[in-house]
């Protein structure tokens, strides 16, 4: 194994600590609930009909 893919190790057993903390943390901020579910939704919805509705004008 070279200097390259020791580093490259390194750097994969870094990030896979970092999300076994976050996982054990139960942390995961960004996470969408289903609030946000919803509310994405509504607005999608809301185009489509207002697109459609703009259209048939």
């Amino acid at each position: 194994m070279n200097d390259t893919e020791k580093a490259w190790q390194v750097e994969i057993d870094r990030r896979a600590r970092v999300y076994d903390d976050i996982e054990a943390k139960g942390a995961w901020q960004g996470r969408m609930t289903a609030a946000d579910y919803l509310g994405l939704l509504v607005l999608v919805v809301g185009l489509v009909v207002g697109f459609w509705v703009w259209g048939a004008s």
